[in-house]
């Protein structure tokens, strides 16, 4: 059982790590939509480190720890998961779940029919576009914040984020034209 004590701790420390553990996970994730059950083990194990009552004298030092071994781990697991799965991955749509549904249902499946078929173009990009786009527009992060994390040039964000928007809009309107 966890007490107050430990979730208000908990609750601060989340609040105080959570914008650089998420950039670190994104920048360090091979697959975008792994981003957000990774940061939650994270945050997981920190939990269960403060249940046991552990002080810890760099708390920040300790959750980003946490964070590189968890990145270890799902690389250990994909790797092993590649050479004995004859499954095929089921697509995971959690950035169509976090959409708020508005009173005009129409509307609504339209947006996330089209949200889907988006992110799902830039799934099948290189991966280094889902991150981009996941930072700048999930994140809100500037493109020189985002050129520092990713450690590329601004030029290179802005060459992949305007060059991919470009090749959106095209095939988003060449979509839209074939369903009228």
């Amino acid at each position: 059982m966890i007490d107050q004590e430990t979730l208000k701790t908990f609750d601060k420390i989340y609040d105080e790590t959570y914008d650089n553990i998420l950039k670190y996970v994104i920048c360090n994730c091979s697959n975008i939509e792994d981003v957000k059950d990774i940061v939650q083990n994270i945050y997981l194990e920190l939990l269960k480190g403060l249940n046991k009552k552990i002080t810890y004298n760099n708390i920040n030092a300790y959750v980003m720890g946490i964070a590189k071994n968890k990145i270890k781990e799902y690389y250990r697991f994909n790797y092993k998961a590649k050479i004995i799965s004859i499954f095929s991955k089921k697509d995971d749509i959690e950035l169509l779940e976090t959409i708020k549904d508005d009173i005009d249902i129409q509307k609504d499946l339209i947006t996330k029919e089209d949200l889907k078929f988006i992110w799902d173009y830039l799934k099948n990009k290189k991966v280094i576009i889902s991150k981009i786009f996941y930072l700048y527009y999930y994140l809100n992060m500037s493109i020189k914040e985002i050129a520092q994390e990713l450690n590329i040039s601004e030029s290179n964000v802005k060459h992949y984020l305007y060059r991919t928007l470009k090749e959106l809009k095209n095939v988003v309107k060449q979509r839209s034209d074939e369903n009228v």
